[in-house]
């Protein structure tokens, strides 16, 4: 299952008005991505294999990779440590300013 700042940041795409999609990062992404599959409002689901605890790095590669596929125009992430952690470094590396709770 989803946690509940996983929910919060799905349901907050959904508000944009666009399509929502949702990218699962690690090593056992298969249960999590039926999950999010299986919420209200998501349209797609892409998951990129890492390791058992990817660092930040990698997530921010897979993150920046996920959106140049894409051509996102908004890229959410939960409230967590490590949304905190990735999320500036992708608006970063994009030359955009990220926006916080």
């Amino acid at each position: 299952s989803l946690n509940d700042a996983t929910l919060n940041a799905i349901t907050a795409a959904s508000k944009l008005g666009s399509d929502t999609h949702v990218l699962v990062i690690g090593d056992d992404y298969d249960g999590p991505a039926a999950a999010a599959a299986g919420v209200e409002g998501v349209t797609g689901v892409t998951t990129v294999k890492t390791a058992a605890n990817p660092v930040s790095e990698e997530l921010t590669a897979a993150v920046l990779a996920a959106h140049k596929a894409g051509a996102y125009s908004h890229i959410l992430a939960p409230s967590t440590a490590m949304g905190k952690s990735v999320m500036p470094r992708v608006a970063a590396l994009l030359d955009v300013s990220a926006v916080t709770e």
